[in-house]
């Protein structure tokens, strides 16, 4: 939800509330009724940024979109598919279990790891799961798919046998 026009933005997790205060810088998360802490997002990435890491195989890109969706449209050559609805459970996963069962190994908590969907709406919620689970360098693709394909940015396709259903 974070980074997509809003400046103010208040989301409720149960009677908790979790709000940011600008768009990609940080996150304040109420702790008690005397104050909040603050949560510093790592700086989302751009298309060029994206692709010079990807070519020197520094970052592992994980596409939040349905299967469905990349079996229609494509995705970015070398993400890995890990469905939004299905990331809680599967990172917390033990590092067999998670290859197994997504087919690409477990990212390590200090690896960089780069979240897209197809508008980054969705990439932004990925990015503030991870984080909660631990992982700390975890940036947003803003823009992500959509953003990928006006580049000009090479797409592939699912193969024909998928880890995840629709």
């Amino acid at each position: 939800m974070l980074g997509v026009g809003r400046t103010m933005v208040l989301m409720l997790r149960g009677a908790r509330p979790l709000m940011a205060t600008s768009p990609s810088t940080q996150v304040m998360c109420r702790q008690s009724l005397q104050g909040y802490s603050t949560i510093r997002l790592p700086p989302d990435i751009s298309f060029d940024e994206l692709k010079d890491k990807m070519a020197n195989k520094e970052v592992t890109v994980i596409d939040v979109r349905m299967p469905k969706e990349l079996k229609e449209d494509g995705m970015i050559p070398e993400s890995k598919n890990l469905a939004l609805p299905w990331l809680g459970p599967a990172i917390l996963q033990p590092e067999t279990d998670f290859a197994s069962q997504l087919g690409f190994n477990k990212p390590g908590l200090d690896e960089p790891i780069v979240v897209s969907c197809l508008a980054g709406v969705r990439a932004r919620t990925a990015q503030l799961a991870l984080m909660a689970a631990g992982y700390a360098n975890v940036r947003v693709y803003v823009g992500s798919f959509e953003d990928w394909i006006q580049q000009g940015g090479k797409v592939d396709f699912l193969p024909p046998k998928e880890k995840q259903e629709d």
